[in-house]
């Protein structure tokens, strides 16, 4: 074969295989700046530098003019929901339109600084970076802040332990309108209670949103954030093993204030059988005044756990006094003395529901007890009231009972 015509011989060369290529879906913000830059290209062929100021310049009136517009358009939206009557949502909408325009006016600045034209390097960078700092703060002190006033909106009608007015025809006289009395004064309580666990449930979720903006910029600056959150959770579970009990106890206080199983000023009757008032209702403990004017402390997480009476309805307060007597007494007479006796307590008892004197309990002796319920009053001390009563018994069943013989003397 001639080498000459085999070096002018055609070679044919196979195809190349190509490999299919993903469709890429590009951010709009970059795809706003390739176009941008496409175009100064085109009408202004200068320096890079000249060219960075140019889209520098166009990215800034852009960006400013979005801030504005966002704003506005919050504002009037929250105007709209304000005039429909959405209370809560204009207040959102309201609170978040400053906010929402200075993080776009940061964040677009930074974004411009950082990525007008990549042959810039140096200061622009780290100024790029300062911006997008206060950009996140801004954004993050904005979240807290409505974080706060959604949890207070929301939350804090739901915690306040309820004090209704008497249902009419059952415990208690209406207040009259217009009055200052202790029934009106107590038409929209807020316990102190609850507003200590409102204000830990804000400081909880400020603390955590301020940690997702402190990752949020280290993952800007190409930090790596898994050894943050890795420490922060072992961190976590270790002052949760060591708080444990304390925590059940917050837990527990959330449940009451969820539940509103009694309130402020309600008598409660404990697993011990003792009767107290509540007089505090605290984020670890619920403090109860006992009879006797001792102060109990019993913590919440018990209190969830174990099966209370609370012996006040509406503005009234159960009371009871028990006692024992022989059998062969006349026990509808007592009944009746024990009734005009309870007539001549002071403060009067309520008609409804009205007193009542049960028999509990008849072997060899009888056991009556008297119930009645009082008004729900600061001045009313019901211990006071069933001790008064149970010595006006203790006279009346003297009285029926046979006098004791006179023991002789021997001489």
């Amino acid at each position: 074969m001639n080498p000459a015509a085999a070096s002018t011989a055609p070679i044919s060369v196979a195809p190349a295989q190509t490999t299919p290529t993903l469709l890429k879906m590009q951010a709009p913000i970059e795809s706003f700046g390739q176009w941008i830059d496409g175009h100064l290209l085109r009408w202004f062929p200068v320096s890079a530098s000249l060219l960075w100021f140019l889209h520098l310049l166009v990215a800034l009136v852009v960006t400013f003019f979005l801030a504005w517009l966002l704003g506005a358009v919050v504002r009037r939206l929250g105007l709209w929901a304000a005039r429909r009557g959405q209370v809560l949502l204009s207040q959102i909408l309201q609170f978040i339109a400053p906010t929402l325009r200075w993080v776009v006016l940061f964040a677009g600045i930074a974004d411009a600084v950082e990525d007008a034209w990549p042959a810039v390097k140096g200061p622009a960078r780290w100024v790029a970076g300062a911006l997008f700092v206060i950009a996140t703060a801004i954004g993050t002190r904005g979240v807290v802040r409505l974080a706060r006033m959604i949890i207070d909106h929301v939350l804090r009608p739901v915690l306040a332990w309820p004090d209704p007015l008497p249902d009419h025809g059952s415990v208690g006289p209406d207040p009259e309108p217009g009055s200052t009395g202790p029934l009106a004064s107590r038409t929209s309580p807020r316990d102190a209670g609850s507003s200590t666990l409102i204000t830990l449930i804000q400081r909880i979720l400020s603390m955590v949103l301020w940690l997702s903006g402190l990752i949020v910029v280290l993952d800007h600056f190409g930090q790596n954030i898994s050894s943050v959150i890795a420490a922060l959770g072992v961190t976590s579970l270790a002052i949760s093993l060591a708080s444990q009990q304390a925590l059940s106890n917050i837990i527990a206080s959330l449940v009451l204030a969820l539940d509103h199983p009694f309130r402020v000023g309600d008598r409660v009757k404990l697993p011990s059988g003792d009767s107290g008032e509540v007089i505090e209702i605290g984020m670890r403990a619920t403090h109860f005044r006992m009879a006797d004017g001792s102060l109990l402390i019993v913590p919440n997480a018990e209190l969830v756990s174990s099966r209370l009476v609370n012996q006040t309805h509406g503005d009234a307060v159960r009371a009871e006094v028990r006692i024992t007597v022989p059998a062969t007494l006349d026990i509808e007479s007592l009944s009746e003395q024990l009734m005009s006796e309870l007539g001549a307590i002071e403060p009067p008892a309520i008609e409804r529901p009205a007193p009542r004197v049960s028999l509990l309990n008849v072997t060899d002796k009888a056991e009556l007890a008297v119930v009645f319920w009082l008004p729900r009053h600061p001045d009313c001390d019901v211990p006071s009231v069933e001790e008064a009563l149970r010595r006006a018994a203790l006279r009346r069943v003297q009285a029926m009972l046979p006098p004791l013989p006179i023991p002789s003397t021997s001489r």
